[in-house]
């Protein structure tokens, strides 16, 4: 993702809605799903891409489920993209 650790953090809430999850050292975050469910999500270092002048930060972000179906993952998946997606044209 082209985010830092901070920026990502700072946009969760909105990608998590009513989501319970807990931070820890800016680089993992466990999101509680109740009912034994529950999603790691793990930030790997903060790189920077750089094009032509440009400098882009850039974070692997990495999404472990337990317990969710198919069909959970997947509408997860799409209120998390869209909460980080930026606009452009």
């Amino acid at each position: 993702m082209g985010i830092t650790h901070a920026e990502f953090v700072r946009l969760l809430p909105r990608a998590l809605k009513s989501h319970h999850f807990q931070v820890h050292d800016n680089t993992t975050v466990r999101v509680e799903g109740g009912h034994g469910k529950h999603i790691d999500i793990g930030l790997g270092p903060e790189q920077v891409r750089q094009i032509a002048l440009m400098r882009i930060a850039t974070t692997a972000v990495t999404l472990s489920f337990t317990g969710y179906s198919e069909a959970e993952r997947k509408a997860f998946l799409e209120q998390f993209d869209r909460a980080y997606h930026r606009g452009g044209g």
